[in-house]
């Protein structure tokens, strides 16, 4: 058994479902500390999830009125994710390699961050994997799941088997309907291009993660109307 079946066996038993060994040899050091080779691996939203989403323009405020996030589909990916990552970086540790987990408590405790802005953001390394390119709407856009996929990552320098990908293109035309949505008209409009500022793209300081440029993004529709 080699190494990238290693750890897609270990990531197997949490049920992940995408699994992605990348070459970020190529990155700053800032962004790949050092490490060149990335374990991109995450989960998508199920269909029935988005549409609840998409059918209730106040589905957030009404989490936020009851204070009460557990039982998110969304929000439940994320933290399983930042939990693998943290298990998974010291699963290969345990083998004798060494490995950054890009939890968010991980990368808060050594200090990871700039600002509010993680040094290297999954969705950098979803695109650097191949996976999409990030829209309007700032989140990371596939042509298969749209925008509704949660991705955890863990950096190493364990010898795997891993692919780099010239970044895919902006594949979003003259659609504006993430723009439409926004209430607090957080974004922006611009184009996403490899090392544009996020600052260009949104303001972090409106967005009230209302998931409605999520759910509503044409690429969410079509996979969440195919799968129902």
């Amino acid at each position: 058994m080699n190494l990238n079946e290693t750890i897609t066996n270990e990531l197997k038993q949490h049920e992940i479902e995408f699994i992605h060994f990348v070459d970020i040899s190529g990155l700053v050091e800032k962004q790949n500390r050092g490490f060149s080779s990335a374990i991109l691996f995450g989960v998508k939203c199920s269909p029935e999830y988005l549409k609840r989403v998409s059918d209730n323009p106040n589905y957030v405020p009404d989490m936020v009125a009851r204070n009460y996030f557990d039982d998110d589909e969304h929000y439940a990916h994320e933290m399983d994710m930042y939990r693998i990552s943290d298990l998974l970086a010291d699963f290969i540790e345990k083998n004798g390699y060494s490995a950054y987990s890009l939890s968010d408590d991980n990368q808060i405790t050594t200090n990871n961050f700039e600002g509010n802005k993680s040094m290297l953001p999954l969705k950098t390394l979803a695109t650097h994997a191949g996976l999409g390119w990030i829209g309007r709407n700032n989140l990371l856009v596939n042509k298969e799941y749209g925008c509704c996929q949660t991705w955890g990552g863990v950096l190493t320098d364990m010898p795997l088997n891993t692919v780099l990908n010239s970044l895919p293109a902006v594949q979003c035309g003259n659609c504006q309907i993430c723009l439409d949505v926004c209430e607090p008209k957080a974004l922006k409009g611009t184009v996403w291009q490899s090392g544009i500022e996020r600052e260009k793209i949104i303001d972090v300081d409106k967005c009230t993660t209302c998931l409605k440029c999520m759910v509503h993004c044409p690429w969410t529709q079509r996979y969440m109307n195919k799968e129902l």
